[in-house]
């Protein structure tokens, strides 16, 4: 969650679950009262996640004065679990949750070490004294002391412009 990313993320998963519930309203006819309701009861827990999200956001956008962590992290997959299986939508979900497995996939060099790309501390950021907000935490290594696969990680990285690098006094 540092610089709104997880948030983010959950704010625009859950305005368009929001459009979905008001969308499936609007289609399906009267006489099936039963699966209206489901969609309303969706909405019903959407409306206030996504206000708790966007205030959240505001204090987690950069930069960010609030980090996030794991716990609101679980809360909104969570919320999302719960309004998929209430709006009998689970399937849509999977489709709404891949910009999450996205941010699984750049995070796996932080998460497995067996790649080989060094990582001090994962999704922790650093206070900024100063003022008085939260960065990115850095790691600091050689390329080409890097395992095989960490080697083609970070170039493919490198190339999508997915990390920040900074070469040494000695080019490197």
């Amino acid at each position: 969650g540092v610089n709104g990313l997880e948030v983010g993320q959950s704010v625009v998963i859950a305005a368009s679950v929001l459009v979905l519930n008001i969308v499936q309203l609007f289609r399906i006819p009267e006489e099936f009262k039963e699966y209206r309701e489901s969609h309303v009861q969706s909405i019903f827990l959407m409306v206030p996640f996504l206000a708790v999200s966007l205030s959240l956001l505001r204090l987690n956008w950069f930069p960010a004065k609030v980090f996030v962590g794991d716990t609101y992290c679980y809360f909104a997959g969570m919320t999302f679990a719960v309004v998929s299986i209430v709006g009998h939508f689970s399937k849509t979900m999977v489709l709404f949750l891949i910009p999450q497995l996205l941010n699984f996939l750049y995070s796996c060099p932080q998460l497995f070490p067996f790649i080989g790309i060094p990582c001090p501390r994962h999704r922790m950021p650093n206070f900024n004294a100063s003022d008085g907000t939260v960065c990115n935490s850095f790691a600091e290594f050689n390329p080409d002391d890097l395992k095989p696969l960490g080697k083609l990680v970070f170039v493919v990285l490198k190339s999508l412009r997915l990390v920040r690098v900074c070469s040494g006094p000695d080019g490197k």
